[in-house]
């Protein structure tokens, strides 16, 4: 559900193993441009979600991916395309806390001053965001992710934010993954890293 960077297979012999380059599709989640409305219900999220994705998804097994909240989203889009007969290959949460885990309030503190203060540096990362942010949280209250059929990888960040502890174990069964940095960079200048992580799993068994 979020776009997961391929591997750069140019930089020589030690990038060998990753094989050849992966299609990636990023799905929006409706929400986040200014202005823009709020799913109404957390059923119309992954309805939308789930129909995005299935016409996003070319020839070939299809793997959803989401960071943080966004691996909520993921979680759920699998659930509802497994019951449609159109399970996923895998899932990929990427530094995901597990929903109404009891730690989460002081992650999301640390995140929002995070955010806080990137928005002030890049105008892609502006308060409309944390407000969408907000109501997705909203959204997902009391939401339970139910075991998928499919195998799930946890991708967790190395670092924690100042004054955030490190993301609770995935309470369903899963693959685990450390790669370097914190919940941010692991994207962001460490994202071929990340990308290679879960290029290598998917490529050991999953597709």
């Amino acid at each position: 559900m979020a776009p997961c960077p391929p591997p750069d297979t140019t930089g020589g012999a030690r990038d060998q193993a990753a094989g050849s380059l992966r299609p990636v599709s990023a799905v929006r989640h409706p929400g986040f441009e200014p202005g823009e409305a709020l799913p109404a219900t957390l059923d119309a999220l992954v309805t939308a979600q789930a129909v995005a994705v299935r016409a996003a998804a070319a020839e070939g097994p299809l793997v959803l991916l989401g960071r943080s909240a966004g691996g909520w989203v993921a979680h759920a889009v699998a659930e509802r395309l497994e019951s449609e007969g159109a399970a996923p290959a895998a899932v990929v949460l990427v530094d995901t806390y597990p929903p109404g885990h009891g730690d989460r309030g002081q992650a999301l503190s640390a995140m929002t001053s995070d955010m806080l203060r990137r928005a002030a540096e890049f105008a892609s990362a502006g308060p409309d965001r944390l407000t969408a942010m907000a109501g997705y949280f909203e959204l997902f209250s009391g939401w339970i992710p139910a075991p998928l059929a499919c195998p799930t990888l946890y991708v967790r960040a190395r670092d924690t934010l100042p004054g955030a502890e490190p993301a609770p174990d995935w309470s369903l069964p899963h693959a685990e993954v450390t790669v370097d940095r914190d919940h941010f960079t692991m994207l962001e200048e460490h994202a071929r890293t990340t990308a290679l992580a879960i290029h290598r799993w998917l490529g050991a068994g999953p597709v």
